[in-house]
């Protein structure tokens, strides 16, 4: 976990975005995918002790519990790959961040049913297989 949270913190714009509390106008606390913007506050006051607060350690437990809140895989204490973390961190703060209030839906044609050259004139792409591949 520390490793990835370092690494994290060291992405310049990434950490002055969380430190200037410009994330709060961009958090959407509805979306059903992401953590209702607590995991985008959690990481904030973690990076504020990180880069705002003069010590030489902190304690990252508060952050560790958000995580374990949203997915029971970081609620113990087992090793986990730093990758495993920072993918989950990254997902979760994107949902926690996106501005989309409603996502549309937006019906795509079946390409199945579709000859490969009527595909094609609809910006699709079919491989060998006949599944759809949205360029």
């Amino acid at each position: 976990m520390n490793a990835s949270l370092q690494c994290l913190s060291h992405t310049p714009l990434l950490t002055r975005y969380f430190l200037s509390h410009a994330y709060q106008a961009d958090l959407n606390t509805t979306n059903a995918m992401g953590a209702q913007g607590r995991l985008a506050a959690g990481y904030a006051h973690l990076v504020a002790e990180l880069w705002q607060r003069r010590r030489r350690c902190v304690n990252a437990r508060a952050f560790k519990a958000t995580i374990a809140k949203f997915n029971d895989q970081f609620a113990g204490h087992e090793q986990h790959d730093a990758q495993e973390l920072l993918a989950f961190v990254l997902s979760g703060l994107s949902e926690d961040l996106n501005r989309v209030e409603r996502k549309p839906y937006i019906e795509q044609p079946d390409s199945c049913l579709l000859y490969t050259s009527d595909a094609a004139d609809e910006g699709l792409g079919v491989d060998l297989g006949g599944r759809r591949i949205i360029k």
